[in-house]
């Protein structure tokens, strides 16, 4: 009997973006980069940063999409939105290998690589403070710069997973993951779910020390589920989520039926993970493959992590858990066991 520990480290496993797709996202920004130098298009120092779910490692399965900013110089700012975009479409229209868009997009420019099944969003953003600060990027529709922190979320989310044993972001992926296999439609925004993951931590209303992961999601789909229910039941509108970093709603676009789907999903979630937390190994394991659908590892991909696991346990090599559990080298916040030549007595 495989346990659920191992279960859950194979998910994480599974639901990590494939290595080659994480390469390419690396490639195309860098070629894109010289592109635009080569080019003649003004940019400054460090030209251009990844942000999004990629850049912060909260990215799960295929990665299809990527967020990338070009750091213009602040005379930028003196141009409309209107103008910068429809230059840095101008200036990426012959791009090769890819077609360009701006089409319902309110900040970026799209570049699409369809040999690839990639999309690159280029983002033109302006740091007049600093990298340190809130960025200026264009609102397309607003006919303005409107403040931007997506530098800043990256280092408060960086900080909160370590203050968290890593804990955090392999928290979010876990929870796209169940995001991915269970809303075919009407599906909750990747950042916005980040939040909402964030500010369940921040406000202490779960606790990820010592815990596994069945407590961990649990508590987590048990506090949506009494957070949102009298809304859901009574009310008529959606969820306030802001930004961390600046104060701003981000659930402004969240519609009441998307609102409601997302809820249904949860109330399921939390009924099913309930029963999985009081149930035995075998149970338990069936209950979560309800939740994580077709993201939830097969026997054979459990097996695979036990003999890696048990591969990697021996004196020198295994490391001690802070649950006390003698595991593998990969395991975060371990303790390494002393190496030894003794084998055993021969008498």
């Amino acid at each position: 009997m495989l346990s659920l520990r191992l279960h859950f480290q194979a998910l994480l496993k599974k639901i990590n973006p494939p290595p080659e797709r994480q390469e390419l996202a690396k490639k195309l920004v860098g070629e894109l980069r010289d592109w635009l130098e080569e080019h003649d298009f003004e940019s400054v120092s460090p030209h251009t940063r990844l942000i999004g779910s990629y850049a912060r490692s909260t990215a799960v399965l295929w990665i299809k999409d990527v967020d990338v900013l070009i750091f213009l110089p602040k005379t930028a700012l003196d141009r409309t939105p209107h103008a910068v975009l429809l230059e840095l479409r101008r200036v990426l229209a012959d791009y090769p290998g890819a077609s360009v868009s701006a089409v319902g997009q309110r900040r970026s420019i799209r570049l699409e690589f369809e040999a690839h099944q990639f999309v690159l969003d280029v983002v033109p953003a302006v740091a007049p403070d600093g990298l340190d600060k809130p960025l200026e990027v264009p609102d397309r529709p607003k006919e303005t710069w409107i403040d931007s922190d997506p530098l800043g979320y990256m280092t408060h989310l960086s900080k909160l997973n370590k203050e968290h044993g890593r804990k955090v972001v392999r928290l979010v992926k876990l929870v796209k993951a169940w995001r991915d296999a269970n809303f075919a439609i009407r599906r909750p925004k990747s950042y916005m779910l980040e939040v909402m993951v964030v500010n369940a931590i921040e406000t202490e209303h779960i606790v990820l020390a010592d815990r596994s992961w069945p407590s961990i999601l649990a508590q987590l789909f048990g506090h949506w589920r009494h957070k949102y229910d009298e809304l859901m039941d009574q009310g008529h509108g959606v969820p306030r989520i802001y930004d961390p970093q600046l104060g701003q709603l981000i659930s402004g676009t969240w519609e009441r039926a998307e609102f409601e789907t997302f809820m249904r999903r949860v109330r399921e979630a939390d009924r099913t993970a309930q029963r999985a937390v009081a149930d035995s190994n075998d149970d338990a394991a069936e209950e979560w493959k309800r939740v994580f659908g077709d993201c939830w590892p097969s026997d054979e991909e459990v097996e695979e992590k036990a003999r890696l696991e048990a591969a990697g346990v021996g004196p020198g090599i295994s490391k001690i858990a802070a649950s006390g559990l003698v595991t593998g080298p990969s395991i975060a916040r371990t303790i390494e066991t002393a190496a030894t030549r003794f084998h055993g007595s021969d008498r």
